[in-house]
């Protein structure tokens, strides 16, 4: 009967600790699935800045390509490299010895950026660059 009576106990505790370990494994999953919901929750913004050195002789279209180019690159790099951030803000400023303005300022979310990867989309642009930095 002693026998018995430790094997029931060996059985109840065999089964006792099986669902504890059910229990826990629930747990461990569930935590690791809330960490992540949290970490797209702390999805986060960037923000760029970029100087761009005056050349008189391209005038201001040259200068908006290369803005654009910059910006492009800027962004997509960003994208790249930090998983976590959901949108950037990228701003291009023309400047020469004494002055600087901002030529465009993209900003764009991850989503939109994979669907249209484009500044020209997504920039706002300053027209009042070309007379505040004297070009043509």
């Amino acid at each position: 009967m002693n026998n018995n009576f430790h094997s029931f106990l060996l059985s109840d505790l065999t089964e006792q600790f099986r669902k504890l370990s059910k229990a826990l494994t629930f747990g461990a999953i569930a935590y690791v699935f809330s960490m992540a919901i949290a970490s797209s929750a702390l999805a986060e913004r960037r923000e760029v800045d970029i100087r761009l050195q005056v050349n008189q002789a391209e005038g201001f279209t040259v200068m908006t390509r290369k803005a654009e180019a910059l910006a492009r690159s800027a962004a997509q790099r960003t994208f790249d490299s930090e998983v976590l951030v959901s949108d950037v803000s990228v701003k291009v400023t023309a400047q020469n010895q004494e002055q600087a303005a901002i030529i465009l300022q993209l900003i764009v979310s991850r989503r939109n950026w994979v669907s249209r990867p484009d500044p020209k989309i997504w920039a706002t642009y300053f027209p009042m660059t070309k007379t505040l930095m004297g070009l043509r």
